[in-house]
């Protein structure tokens, strides 16, 4: 957003008569910068500025669009050929169980996710002990990563299915734009220890594969098991006035660009680390190697597409909005073409709206219909193949985010 301009100074004394009103003092133009105290002044691009400038009507976004009408139903889920995993930002955990305590219990026991991403859980660092005990789940394990920048604020937690991702895939988690390691990830029954780069609590990745621990070889066992690294993520927003729009889009989005490329070679490497292609790959090179690579999922605050939210005003000003800036689409459109992978939903339904995951209740969202596309999975291409269908969940009412499903063939 344009910077403000500086109020001209207004005359103390009153024009005398016979005297003409001297004219005011020009306005000099608005300053297109945008301001960080962090990272300091952001100077917005030509191509940002040419696309500010972009006249688009309602009629126009809207001419090519079909409506949405998902390709699965529900009895289509086969639990023993397909991974299900849901991610959903609950705007504040704590709060949602205090309206209703068995909220998580009757979603998970309905959907029956193998991993159940949430983001703004707005849980304390300092309160570990209480958040073990917040949304216990039989059946499910959950690792939290609170925000130890601020109180109430932000913060992600992975639920884990014990049975077909701690058992069976041997799930363990890292917290920040950390990769496994002897040292960084651990077993879900002992603490993690604290990640790198994300003292806000956005990243929170869960790492799926044959061996128990970096350190051990692969076994015969492992050909047909995926290799995998759900990227459980909160990305920033850049704020009413867009006064966070550098650290999203100058710090944190580069950040996850090269976390994204080394989860991708993580995936593709053997159980030892610098190793060579998976076991799977090595034992069947004349076959389709399991499932491997990132599935990038959670609130990353941005409507992609020019029809990912609803028309109101002007298309300019609507690019004037957090999520909708040219900065933020074009970042996003960044890091899935140089990481190689694809908008799950996107690519399933290419003209599809609206299919909105947020309502704003500051303007009765929706109620009114008025919504955004936020919420997303974004996966290596190579998983595409595996990929059964991704749909929103609209009727489930919560938050003011709805959750988001992915269905993935096993192997």
């Amino acid at each position: 957003m344009a910077g403000k301009r500086d109020r001209s100074p207004s005359d103390s004394g009153k024009v005398k008569a016979g005297e003409k009103a001297a004219k005011p003092p020009k306005r000099p133009s608005p300053v297109k910068k945008i301001s960080n105290g962090s990272l300091g002044k952001m100077e917005r691009s030509a191509e940002a500025l040419l696309s500010l400038n972009t006249k688009k009507t309602e009629e126009e976004i809207w001419a090519d669009v079909t409506t949405f009408q998902r390709r699965t139903t529900d009895s289509d889920f086969d639990p023993q050929q397909m991974f299900k995993i849901i991610t959903w930002n609950v705007a504040g955990l704590r709060g949602m169980l205090k309206k209703d305590d068995a909220a998580l219990k009757d979603f998970l026991a309905a959907e029956q996710p193998d991993i159940l991403c949430l983001q703004e859980t707005k849980l304390n660092v300092d309160d570990a002990a209480g958040n073990a005990k917040l949304g216990v789940v039989d059946g499910y394990a959950f690792v939290d990563h609170p925000c130890a920048y601020k109180k109430g604020y932000s913060g992600t937690r992975t639920y884990m299915r014990t049975h077909s991702m701690v058992e069976q895939l041997h799930a363990r988690c890292t917290r920040g734009f950390t990769l496994p390691s002897d040292n960084a990830s651990v077993a879900l029954s002992a603490p993690l220890v604290e990640g790198t780069g994300d003292e806000e609590g956005r990243i929170l990745t869960t790492f799926l594969s044959p061996e128990s621990s970096t350190s051990t070889p692969p076994s015969s066992s492992s050909v047909a098991a995926p290799r995998l690294a759900v990227v459980n993520t909160y990305v920033p927003n850049s704020g009413m006035t867009l006064d966070r729009l550098p650290l999203r889009v100058q710090s944190f989005d580069p950040l996850m660009r090269e976390y994204l490329k080394k989860l991708d070679d993580w995936s593709s490497t053997s159980g030892k680390s610098g190793g060579s292609k998976s076991a799977a790959a090595a034992a069947a090179p004349n076959t389709t190697p399991p499932p491997h690579g990132f599935i990038w999922t959670g609130d990353l605050n941005v409507a992609e597409r020019d029809y990912d939210r609803y028309y109101a005003g002007t298309f300019k000003t609507m690019q004037e909005c957090s999520g909708f800036t040219p900065e933020e689409r074009n970042s996003f459109r960044q890091t899935v073409a140089t990481t190689d992978a694809v908008d799950v939903f996107r690519s399933l339904y290419p003209n599809a709206a609206p299919a909105y995951t947020f309502w704003s209740m500051r303007i009765n969202g929706r109620a009114k219909g008025l919504g955004w596309r936020l919420d997303y999975f974004v996966v290596s291409s190579r998983l595409m193949p595996f990929v059964v269908d991704c749909f929103p969940m609209p009727n489930v009412t919560k938050s003011d985010h709805c959750p988001v499903q992915l269905w993935m063939r096993k192997p």
